[in-house]
């Protein structure tokens, strides 16, 4: 385009009175429109009074809390979009993720950063800082706020109102434990030829496949046996929830120490039959626990023992003192907890930041 020069004057002339102004000054601001302010209000709550059990967090168990949960209020008229970072100090990694918000809109979101490898080798209840922040797209302003939170042991589990969690203890049914692999290492000393094949028979029909199972059974319960596990009942658990939770050992405790309760015996039992490729169960039943194993894959046959007989009890006593709970308890208050079934529920073992229990020399 062609530039013009145009004389002042002629241009002072032809400008409105209201634009018109010396040649050279400069130019008066205008003034920005006003935009309003973007708000959005906070409310952090720590449900379960902050108590975390590492073995439940982020697999939405029946009767749990999140680790906390954030409330935003949007009160201004625009749609927002919300950052919220969640930390655990020392414990979790640092979390982010995004929250749109509409205009007037109010929303509750949950936050459950995971836990790191240590949270899995804590070994009493502890205080923990849990930190939690949020931006707003387009805003300088952020929130930021800490609260106390208690991190229990690995090996605590609650078990819920009800024992509405009791499918988790499948978190505890470790299968490649090393103390596991060592027990299964000894029970082959116990079985025909040291061959421990699970339900693979081939040809072997299905009388002689179950056959094949309660032979392996006893050689699992005859190692345990050598072990000369007693029964120790040290379940105590602390925090608000004491009455629904216990410390429940893993294999590897159980095994090491030799002493144990009904459950912890039932797990470590459980986890050898996984180990060996077959499907045990463990039963609940009111004030007790046993366990079990499917005679085939998917069979509605299973053959129960109750391996708080030990140290001095055989193996028939233990079938026998299964089959005596089965028969006085109501089938409503029997509780089949069906570890292949849990698997399928993405229910895995724990972790292996559990740390090793080295048994002491006398």
């Amino acid at each position: 385009m062609l530039g013009l020069l145009v004389p002042a004057a002629l241009l002072l002339a032809v400008l409105p009175m209201g634009e018109r102004r010396a040649w050279g000054d400069n130019p008066v601001p205008t003034q920005p429109e006003t935009i309003p302010s973007l708000q959005v209000h906070y409310r952090l709550n720590v449900p379960g009074g902050g108590e975390i059990f590492p073995a439940l967090t982020s697999i939405a168990p029946a009767d749990y809390w999140p680790i906390a949960t954030l409330t935003m209020v949007n009160i201004s008229s625009q749609p927002l979009v919300e950052t919220v970072w969640a930390e655990v100090h020392n414990w979790s990694i640092k979390t982010a993720q995004n929250v749109n918000l509409a205009p007037n809109e109010t929303r509750t979101i949950r936050i459950n950063p995971e836990l790191l490898p240590q949270a899995f080798e804590n070994a009493e209840i502890r205080p923990a800082t849990l930190e939690v922040r949020a931006t707003t797209l387009g805003s300088d302003l952020a929130y930021n706020e800490t609260t106390r939170v208690y991190l229990h042991s690995a090996s605590d589990f609650f078990w819920g109102d009800k024992f509405a969690n009791a499918q988790f203890i499948a978190r505890w049914v470790t299968p490649h434990d090393p103390a596991v692999l060592l027990l299964i290492s000894s029970a082959r000393n116990y079985v025909p030829r040291g061959r421990l094949a699970g339900y693979e028979l081939p040809g072997g029909s299905g009388p002689a496949v179950a056959a094949q199972v309660k032979v392996e059974v006893r050689g699992v319960f005859e190692a345990m046996k050598q072990l000369r596990l007693t029964y120790v009942d040290s379940i105590y658990t602390y925090g608000s929830f004491a009455s629904s939770a216990e410390r429940v050992r893993l294999p590897r405790e159980t095994l090491s120490l030799n002493g144990a309760n009904c459950i912890d015996m039932s797990v470590a039992f459980a986890s050898a039959m996984e180990n060996l490729g077959m499907e045990p169960v463990i039963v609940l039943v009111p004030g007790h626990a046993f366990a079990g194993v499917r005679l085939a894959h998917g069979s509605s046959q299973i053959l129960y023992l109750d391996l708080t007989v030990m140290p001095d009890g055989s193996f028939d006593a233990a079938l026998q003192r299964a089959q005596n709970w089965l028969q006085k308890t109501p089938k409503a208050q029997v509780n089949l907890i069906d570890i292949a079934t849990a698997r399928s529920r993405r229910i895995y073992p724990m972790p292996e930041g559990v740390p090793q229990i080295i048994p002491q020399k006398a």
